[in-house]
């Protein structure tokens, strides 16, 4: 049949076989031209537009790529942990403290014990010992929370810091004392080996020769060890100072030592034996023991002579 109507006239099922093949998309370009069967156009238009339109085709007996639109179950599992990391670190942490958390604030704690007897600074204005017994009444009086009295009446200062860090440490008292028998505490405080090491140096009890050296820990967790525990020496000079105030009766006072700020390898104690006052040397030496000598132990023996005297 003759299209009268200016328009091409559709081939049925022409449309949907072409359909049916197309596995692309089309893309073509177009122009207005004034020739051809359909250069009749709508009124008023000066030309039609024809155009050519490229078909990409494939071959229909070939079948399409499967798309992979499944993730795959490792990564998957992945971005699931990664969200959860917030739980894991709370349980890691959790974990950490359980295992760690009590020996952790052990060790912390013997650390500040153990600062606080490197830094201690004993009272200069009152003994650590007096066997006097009205001056010693009059110490316990005054400072009840730092003196006690023994059997014999004498006033006694222990420091309470050195006390607390011999106890973490297992350390007892010297002299075969009971355990937790305290003493008095003459020196505490950090002293230098003449080699430079550092340690922390304790002079205690009534015979004023008892000291225990300490290799401070470290933070890291190495705990502080007693590297020497013993009696002190003391030179010949000192002994025979001493020995001549035996026979004298005044009182013994045992004072609060404090180091040498000229050499950080001593430190001095003031003493009083049978009445006669003097001052004690003590120094760390580089095997890690300490010595004690007299000072001026000539002037003690004359003033021990002169008490004698009266």
């Amino acid at each position: 049949m003759r299209n009268t109507g200016g328009r091409p006239r559709r081939t049925p099922g022409r449309g949907a076989g072409v359909r049916k093949g197309l596995a692309g998309r089309a893309a073509g370009s177009f122009r207005w031209t004034n020739d051809g069967p359909c250069a009749r156009g709508l009124p008023g238009q000066s030309g039609v537009l024809r155009g050519t339109i490229a078909i990409a085709m494939s071959d229909p007996m070939s079948a399409p790529p499967a798309l992979d639109y499944a993730r795959p179950a490792r990564r998957r599992l992945l971005r699931r942990a990664a969200r959860l990391w917030p739980a894991w670190l709370l349980l890691l942490v959790g974990g950490l403290a359980v295992a760690y958390g009590p020996r952790a604030w052990r060790h912390y704690r013997l650390m500040r014990l153990q600062a606080a007897c490197l830094s201690a600074e004993l009272p200069q204005d009152r003994p650590a010992w007096e066997e006097d017994r009205a001056a010693a009444a009059a110490l316990v009086a005054a400072w009840p929370a730092e003196y006690v009295l023994d059997a014999d009446g004498a006033a006694m200062r222990a420091d309470r810091r050195w006390a607390a860090l011999a106890g973490e440490l297992g350390v007892g008292p010297v002299s075969n004392y009971p355990p937790g028998w305290l003493l008095p505490t003459l020196f505490c405080h950090e002293r230098h080996t003449p080699g430079g090491r550092r340690r922390l140096v304790v002079v205690e009890g009534w015979g004023w020769r008892a000291a225990t050296v300490i290799e401070p820990g470290g933070w890291t967790g190495r705990r502080p060890r007693v590297a020497w525990r013993d009696l002190a020496d003391s030179d010949a000079a000192t002994a025979e100072a001493l020995a001549a105030v035996l026979a004298l009766q005044g009182p013994d006072r045992l004072g609060a030592g404090a180091p040498d700020p000229a050499d950080r390898s001593r430190w001095t104690v003031p003493v009083v034996f049978r009445g006669v006052p003097g001052t004690l040397e003590y120094q760390l030496n580089d095997d890690d023991t300490v010595t004690v000598r007299l000072l001026d132990p000539a002037g003690f023996r004359a003033k021990a002579a002169a008490a004698a005297a009266r």
